[in-house]
């Protein structure tokens, strides 16, 4: 072995150590990408470099770095003609000359790579994402790169499993078992962080407190587990009526809550109503021999930030107040902190 060869072995090896040692305990995924994607920058000359992840057909930009064109500006999935090959094969593509070769379909329009290397990062004997070199010139990867990426990917899948499984508890630990909603604990949270940037920033917040109306005489009339599909169908529904920035929460029982961010109160009224009248006009199994009207409906009561209150307490206290003045007018309504019927 020559001495530039042990160098870059002792290089390798110690490169991995430092991959150990920064990555330690760590279980978050995006932390663990950005330490791996900097370590690779370091030991295989590239212009670009990242760590994809697939979820399902979808691609995931985990970490990069380099790119003259970012990946994660793209549209990328897993139909992709060099990813499909190495899900089906689970071997690495590696390219001198990208134009003639299958990963040609992956380049980004206007990206001068002409050197790729994509290894697959294998989990449980599944293909879950790729490690990615590129470089703008021909033949730019040595054998021995190949080799190092490949053992980069074993040591990436052992953190990927590990963070992907802490990922899924951490996901059961904010969710309401029932609906699959935010809980009430991950509310307090959202709640104490939204205000604080509100109040930070001068930003509005709204909040909706939403109560399911005559829930007890559907439990009643149906039984509880005929309650329980209700309380989930009626989670798909609300779900449907709000924005992807928004959050809903099972607050608990039959009562629920949407965190409307950047929303003053006229909005969240626009909101609210939207959710009273959808819920309305939706046809609920069970509703017409239990509800009144034959149907499932909700109040709500609406709050914002800051007029209504600024801090956790005194906005949910509000919301609170104004779900039960609607609850007094008769139901199927929304109502604000003045008890105005809207």
């Amino acid at each position: 072995m020559s001495a530039q060869d042990a160098e870059k072995q002792l290089r390798v090896l110690s490169a991995i150590m430092k991959i150990h040692h920064s990555i330690g305990a760590n279980l978050e995924l995006e932390e663990i990408g950005r330490i791996l994607v900097a370590e690779l920058a370091d030991i295989v000359p590239s212009q670009g470099s990242a760590i994809l992840l697939f979820e399902g057909k979808d691609v995931m930009i985990l970490a990069e770095k380099g790119f003259q064109v970012m990946l994660g500006k793209g549209k990328f999935t897993t139909d992709m003609p060099a990813l499909q090959h190495i899900i089906e094969t689970k071997q690495s593509i590696a390219a001198g000359d990208i134009g003639n070769s299958k990963a040609a379909a992956c380049v980004p329009a206007g990206c001068a790579m002409n050197s790729m290397i994509c290894t697959p990062v294998i989990v449980d004997d599944e293909v879950r994402g790729v490690i990615h070199l590129d470089s703008m010139q021909k033949d730019a990867f040595t054998d021995e790169d190949l080799q190092f990426v490949e053992l980069l990917s074993r040591e990436i899948s052992i953190a990927i499993d590990r963070s992907l499984r802490y990922s899924r508890v951490k996901a059961m630990a904010v969710r309401d078992s029932l609906t699959g909603c935010y809980n009430r604990g991950k509310f307090d949270e959202d709640m104490t962080s939204s205000l604080s940037c509100c109040s930070r920033y001068i930003r509005p917040t709204s909040l909706l407190m939403i109560d399911l109306d005559w829930f007890k005489a559907f439990n009643d009339h149906h039984g509880h587990p005929r309650g329980d599909e209700l309380l989930k169908h009626v989670t798909t529904v609300l779900a449907r009526c709000i924005r992807l920035c928004d959050k809903l929460y099972r607050y608990g029982g039959e009562e629920f809550a949407v965190l409307l961010p950047e929303t003053g109160r006229e909005g969240a009224l626009i909101a609210a109503k939207r959710i009273c009248r959808t819920m309305e006009e939706q046809q609920f199994p069970g509703a017409d021999s239990s509800q009144p009207g034959g149907k499932v409906t909700v109040s709500v009561g609406v709050a914002s930030y800051p007029e209504d209150g600024a801090t956790n307490s005194e906005l949910v206290a509000a919301a609170d107040s104004a779900l039960y003045e609607a609850k007094q007018q008769g139901r199927n309504r929304v109502c604000t902190v003045a008890g105005q019927d809207r």
